[in-house]
């Protein structure tokens, strides 16, 4: 086997993981919420299409911090500053969308909310999800590699040229993994 150098996924690609987490991980807490609050046992959960852009941002900027912060300070302090910073995201995107009506979220039945934008009842989940980001997602998603691209196509000519072996036309099996030639 030879040595191969694996790329890290790019800042757009680990954008993209932090997004979809961050918009199904709403998903499912408004579920939950739904069922705790209503008995709902149809789970609904909902969010809107601005949690992709809140979610995938501030977790990039998280993440930024964890690198800064991994080696000087000590993970619950790190999860109070990332609280923090959640608290002032959710209230700047928060503020910047209700100027044009767009604010997906209104804190306002909370006892302890600001102008609807961000509540104190939630800073438990919110420092508990961000130990969660940094220690399952955050660093989970920067050990994934993309196999080179020069690699890539190197196995896409060799694996198209097999076919001889039992494997369909459209992918084949190198290596324990399947190669389509049609993506």
């Amino acid at each position: 086997m030879s040595n191969v150098n694996y790329e890290p996924i790019s800042v757009w690609g680990r954008l993209y993981i932090y997004a979809i987490h961050g918009y199904v991980t709403e998903v499912m807490f408004t579920a939950a919420w739904e069922f705790v609050v209503n008995y709902n046992w149809k789970f609904p959960g909902m969010t809107s299409v601005w949690a992709l852009f809140i979610y995938g941002l501030s977790t990039l900027i998280i993440e930024k911090l964890y690198f800064v912060m991994k080696d000087r300070l000590p993970l619950l302090a790190r999860a109070l500053i990332y609280t923090v910073w959640t608290y002032c995201w959710e209230f700047s995107t928060g503020y910047v969308l209700k100027q044009f009506n767009a604010c997906p979220w209104d804190y306002t039945p909370f006892e302890n909310d600001f102008m609807g934008l961000v509540t104190l009842e939630y800073a438990p989940l919110w420092f508990i999800g961000s130990i969660i980001a940094e220690q399952v997602v955050i660093k989970q998603t920067n050990r994934l590699r993309w196999e080179p691209s020069d690699l890539a196509v190197q196995n896409d000519k060799a694996v198209t040229n097999i076919g001889k072996g039992g494997e369909d036309s459209d992918g084949q099996m190198k290596n324990g993994v399947l190669k389509n030639k049609n993506l």
